[in-house]
Parts: C-alpha cells; structure tokens; sequence
C-alpha cells in the first residue's frame, strides 16, 4: 500500500465538460475491480455509474454470458477535476471489472493491463473463502510485480451469515488493525446492492493513484 496520501484539504470536485482544447493538466488512469465470481464486482460498478452519471464521457458498456454473468468486461469513462498546489487537473478515469469466472481466467491479463488502481471485492458468503483466497493471491501476485495501489472491499455484509472481518482478514492475510498509515481501511465493509460504502471506498482508490502518480 501507499504509506501517504494528499492531504484532505485537497478535495474532489466533478463537472460535466471537459475543454480537450487544453490537454495541459489532463491525466487517464484506469481502474479495475477484481475479485471472485459473483462478489459483486458488476453491481459496484452499476452503483458508480449511477453516482457520477453527470460526470460520465461514456454510457459505458457490460459484455455478459446468457445467464447475465460478466464474459469480458463492464466498462465507462468519468471525468473529475481535482485542485493540487493551486493546478487544477483534470482525471479522466476508466472503471473497468474483470470476470471473475475460472473458465475466463486467461481474459483478466488483458483487463488488468494499464490498471493504475484497483479493488478488490470480497464476497461475504462462509462459502466463498478459497474462491476469495484464490483471486486474492492471483492479485498480489500481479500489483506486487507493478506496484499498482489497490484497496480491498469485502461486500455482501447483509448477508445473515456473513463471515466476520477479522476472520476474512486473516485468511487473506492482511493486517488485523483497521486502517493503514496512509489513513485508508484494511477492509471496506460494503453491501453494494444499496450502494453502501461503495462511493468511499472507490474515492479512498482514486487518492491513493493520484498520489502514486504525482510521487513517481
């Protein structure tokens, strides 16, 4: 993780045109959500596209199977402006998921490509920890070899069974406290059918790139 970040006084501002006249202080990031087959990568991705439907350049698109699972990718342009020692900047930032089903595994290589930032979403179900094992360690395999900030959502929280954050924490190996240095949580609690949590763990992501670009 990134052991610093910009300072709070620096605050996100959206709008809803964008001058590509001045490319001066324009910068794209992408991001990706990564995780196990239905954790709910897709539903984050439809709740901020509804959030920031004003700040969107695209309608954006979902390419799925029959039975609505996601094949490729769902994807959308957003534009935000954020002010940094008195420049402003303007982020044009792709959200983009991968599939999280095995049998497309050699897909998720060509999603991550680029991926500036990324969050991984968890699944709740007691019956889902090797799955969220497993793709957690592909990750790490891949943002340890780019460098690449990442955050680390677990949804589902309504479910009446939910697995318990210490316990989910531990089997992915990640610290017991509950926020890092740099002031973002070790685990965002999400339920992302209501949106709940999703915003903040998406804005805690685009801190943690903007900073990672700025300080490379």
């Amino acid at each position: 993780m990134i052991d610093s970040k910009p300072s709070e006084k620096d605050q996100l501002i959206v709008k809803d045109k964008i001058d590509f006249s001045e490319t001066e202080g324009v910068v794209q990031f992408k991001i990706v959500f990564w995780g196990p087959g239905e954790s709910g990568k897709t539903t984050n991705f439809l709740r901020l596209r509804e959030k920031f439907n004003f700040v969107k350049l695209t309608n954006g698109y979902s390419i799925e199977t029959t039975d609505g699972r996601t094949l490729w990718q769902d994807t959308i342009f957003l534009s935000f402006d954020f002010k940094i020692k008195r420049m402003q900047y303007t982020f044009i930032t792709q959200i983009v998921t991968c599939t999280g089903q095995e049998r497309f595994l050699s897909t998720r290589e060509y999603v991550l490509d680029g991926a500036d930032g990324i969050v991984f979403v968890g699944d709740s179900n007691p019956n889902a920890v090797e799955q969220n094992k497993r793709s957690f360690r592909e990750l790490i395999g891949f943002v340890n070899l780019k460098k690449i900030p990442y955050v680390v959502q677990l949804n589902k929280r309504d479910l009446d069974d939910a697995i318990p954050i210490n316990s989910f924490k531990k089997s992915l190996g990640l610290p017991l406290d509950e926020i890092y240095s740099d002031g973002t949580y070790v685990i965002y609690p999400t339920i992302a059918l209501e949106g709940k949590n999703v915003l903040k763990c998406f804005q805690d992501l685009l801190m943690l790139v903007i900073y990672d670009y700025f300080s490379s």
